[in-house]
């Protein structure tokens, strides 16, 4: 079973979500998503870590549901807007010995090549 980390599915779980407000409940999803990741790596067996990572709107959801959702992974469904916060997470992953892979859905295109790994 995949092991999906995404502030947009935590943002419905907060309580009085709306979508036409989703922006004023990303912050909260984001800290939370920040938290669980954390704790995902360190509790989970599995060694491999996808950070899905593209701008709103990229694909990335759809992406996941339709070719990454059986992967006995770890996946981080993100914009890793800052290099900060990119630097955050890998450090992490690599403190906790797992394999790290990117998939970058601006290159929608090339997902066949992406999937190989």
């Amino acid at each position: 079973m995949t092991i999906i980390i995404s502030a947009d599915k935590i943002k419905e779980q907060l309580p009085n979500y709306s979508p036409q407000r989703s922006e004023m409940f990303h912050t909260e999803s984001t800290k939370q998503a920040d938290k669980i990741f954390p704790q995902a790596l360190k509790e989970s067996n599995y060694t491999k870590v996808i950070l899905l990572n593209g701008g709103t709107a990229s694909g990335k959801s759809e992406f996941l549901a339709t070719q990454l959702y059986r992967r006995k992974a770890i996946i981080l469904d993100a914009t890793l807007s800052t290099e900060l916060g990119a630097q955050n997470k890998l450090r992490q992953i690599i403190k906790m010995k797992k394999s790290r892979y990117f998939m970058l859905l601006f290159l929608m295109i090339y997902k066949e090549r992406l999937l190989h790994f």
